[in-house]
């Protein structure tokens, strides 16, 4: 009779150490992406609004894919919740020189990606999803007053 083995151990398991500066640079460089992305879309889409949020959902999918590469625990999470907390970027800076809204898209994907996977390193998952869902909608009421 065959004897059924069990392991513990998976082939290809997520990156244990967590770095925040990693996860960081990460968000750094959508933020680079997000930007150029943005004004690349605008130069065919109906407004810097619909071009922003385009952009947006590009690049929540490109961190995605690149955080899954890297082997870094609860992408999904964290760009889902960069992305709907920057969500609306590019209308709020419309006014801007196209350096300056290179610097701020650059800084608050940093620091949404450091936020959120920072607070994505808890293990258990529904206080970890309440604490995103109440930053995230808290975000949205401040941005939108």
């Amino acid at each position: 009779m065959a004897k059924v083995i069990k392991s513990d151990i998976e082939p290809q398991s997520i990156n244990a150490y967590y770095s925040l500066w990693r996860i960081t640079l990460v968000g750094i460089l959508m933020g680079i992406v997000y930007w150029a992305l943005a004004a690349f879309i605008d130069n065919y889409s109906i407004s810097v609004e619909t071009a922003g949020n385009i952009a947006t959902i590009l690049v929540a999918t490109l961190s995605i894919i690149v955080m899954l590469r890297l082997r870094m625990a609860q992408s999904v999470i964290v760009a889902v919740a960069s992305g709907g907390t920057l969500w609306g970027l590019a209308q709020l800076t419309r006014g801007l020189s196209a350096v300056e809204a290179a610097a701020w898209s650059v800084l608050l994907y940093g620091l949404a990606y450091g936020l959120f996977s920072w607070m994505a390193r808890y293990v258990k998952p529904v206080p970890v999803l309440t604490a995103m869902i109440i930053v995230v909608i808290t975000v949205r009421i401040v941005v939108n007053l």
